[in-house]
């Protein structure tokens, strides 16, 4: 049965009442352990950069995000523990730095590539309207940009169980799981689009709070999309 956003909202808010602290803590980690790493990179490029700093700072931008997904899965770790009542710890957000990270690694970089390839015909019409510099051209870059993040969107539904799958299924290739979340996704992807979409109002109110309530919506965010994947997986 599909339950509603409301009722996986619902049953997210029944996990977390009482143990939002984990989740909190897990947040905070990775938050803090990204900025660490990010911010030589990012002073380097402030002031006038050359070219082998902009490439330096590239980089290191690919690599810490392809680190900081183990730590997401990890996370994702965390939220299924919290539903199905099990013990966690925030320290969990390392757990698949030991449980084959390679994996995640190479899903990660294989998403990457499907995502950059699917962008290059938007980015190819754009440089080439900026050489001609006509009207007409720049109106063809518009179309091809919202064409490609149509597609862009729809890829991302259909490899948004992509993370859970790596946890779950510690045996399976990368190839296969990417197979496995298309499966599980189809017929379930206006669902996905819409629970993203319903957390837009309250991530808005969180910037007025000068970010601090993302303490609260990240871990309701996660826990709902944990209910998501337990609901198609029929787990719930």
């Amino acid at each position: 049965m599909k339950l509603t956003s409301k009722e996986l909202k619902r049953q997210a808010r029944e996990s977390l009442t009482g143990h939002y602290g984990v989740p909190m803590a897990a947040f905070i980690l990775i938050q803090l352990i990204s900025f660490v790493a990010n911010s030589p990179f990012q002073l380097s490029v402030q002031s006038r950069p050359n070219t082998f700093q902009i490439v330096i700072f590239l980089l290191a931008s690919a690599i810490i995000a392809l680190l900081a997904s183990i730590l997401h899965c990890g996370l994702i770790h965390i939220h299924l523990n919290r539903s199905r009542q099990k013990k966690c710890r925030a320290i969990d957000i390392f757990y698949f730095f030991t449980k084959r990270p390679d994996r995640i690694l190479i899903t990660e970089l294989m998403l990457t590539g499907l995502f950059l390839v699917t962008a290059i015909p938007a980015v190819g019409i754009s440089l080439y309207a900026f050489l001609m510099d006509t009207p007409l051209f720049y109106l063809l870059a518009a179309v091809v940009w919202l064409v490609t993040f149509s597609a862009l969107t729809i890829l991302s539904l259909q490899y948004h169980l992509t993370r859970y799958l790596l946890v779950e299924q510690p045996d399976e290739r990368p190839v296969n799981i990417m197979r496995n979340s298309r499966k599980l996704m189809s017929g379930n992807k206006g669902r996905a689009f819409y629970i993203r979409l319903s957390f837009l109002g309250m991530s808005l109110l969180c910037l007025f709070s000068l970010g601090i309530g993302f303490l609260w919506l990240d871990p309701y965010i996660n826990q709902t999309q944990v209910k998501f994947y337990q609901n198609i997986t029929g787990e719930i």
